[in-house]
């Protein structure tokens, strides 16, 4: 029988994105549109099932971008 032992596991290292100011083309991701539109991340999340908001692509199945030119024209709209 193996002996197992309740040993403390390090804490892991996570990385975190800050956000960006807009690029002119290209993608970005959610923190630099929050700071662009000044609103939360709940708030962008409903609207993007309202529809208000561009849904985006995913990148990786963990990792979804937003196109620059929808957001700046979501921004012209606004």
């Amino acid at each position: 029988m193996l002996k197992t032992t309740n040993k403390r596991q390090p804490p892991r290292k996570k990385v975190t994105y800050i956000a960006a100011p807009l690029p002119t083309e290209g993608y970005c991701r959610k923190p630099s549109i929050l700071a662009a539109l000044g609103i939360s991340s709940t708030s962008f999340d409903n609207g993007v099932k309202d529809g208000r908001f561009p849904a985006g692509k995913l990148l990786t199945p963990r990792c979804r971008v937003w196109s620059v030119t929808e957001i700046r024209a979501l921004l012209a709209a606004i």
